[in-house]
C-alpha cells in the first residue's frame, strides 16, 4: 500500500507541475487564438516561405481553403535569400563569417479583396561561421539556416495574422 501513495504522490506532483506550463505547447498542438479558421495562401516566388507557412498554419489550426472558401488571403510575395560575407581572416584572406538574409513581402486580405495588414517588407537574419576546411559541412549548415529563418519567418507572420481583426460577417 505504501507504494502506491507513493505513485499517486508522484503522479499528482507531475501533473501540477505540467499545470504550470499553461502556455506552453508541443509542437502541432498550438491552439488557434484567432478569429481566423481558414485561409488562402497565395505564394508568389516564395516557395521555401510556403511550406513552412503550410506547416505553421496546421500547426495553430487553421485550415487551407480555396480562395472563395477562405475569411483571408494571405499573400507572400518574391522570398530572398541573401547571403553576405561578415569577416575575412586578415592573414589568409579567407571568409570567416557569413550571414544569410531572408527577406519577403507580406500582406493579408479579407476575401473580398479588402486589404486588411497592408504589404509589408519582413527581414530576418542569421549568421554563421564559415569553415573552408570543411566545405560539404557548411554548405549543409547554410541550407539549415535557411530552412531555419523559413521556419522562423512563418511562425512570425502566423502570430501576425492572429492579430488581423476580421468582421463576423466574414466567417
Amino acid at each position: 500500500m505504501r507504494l502506491g501513495q507513493i505513485s499517486i504522490v508522484v503522479v499528482l506532483a507531475m501533473v501540477s507541475g505540467l499545470a504550470g506550463c499553461a502556455d506552453w505547447y508541443l509542437r502541432g498542438m498550438r491552439p488557434n487564438n484567432s478569429a481566423i479558421k481558414s485561409a488562402y495562401l497565395s505564394a508568389t516566388a516564395a516557395e521555401n516561405l510556403r511550406r513552412a507557412v503550410v506547416t505553421e498554419l496546421s500547426y495553430g489550426g487553421v485550415k487551407l481553403a480555396t480562395k472563395t472558401d477562405a475569411q483571408v488571403i494571405l499573400e507572400l510575395i518574391n522570398e530572398s535569400f541573401d547571403r553576405r560575407v561578415l569577416s575575412v581572416d586578415p592573414d589568409t584572406g579567407k571568409v570567416r563569417e557569413v550571414e544569410v538574409a531572408l527577406q519577403v513581402d507580406f500582406s493579408v486580405r479579407a476575401k473580398d479583396g479588402t486589404l486588411l495588414s497592408p504589404l509589408e517588407r519582413l527581414n530576418w537574419v542569421q549568421d554563421f561561421v564559415f569553415d573552408e576546411n570543411s566545405l560539404l559541412g557548411t554548405i549543409e549548415q547554410e541550407s539549415t539556416i535557411k530552412r531555419e529563418l523559413s521556419q522562423d519567418a512563418a511562425a512570425t507572420i502566423l502570430r501576425r495574422l492572429e492579430a488581423v481583426e476580421i468582421d463576423a460577417s466574414s466567417s
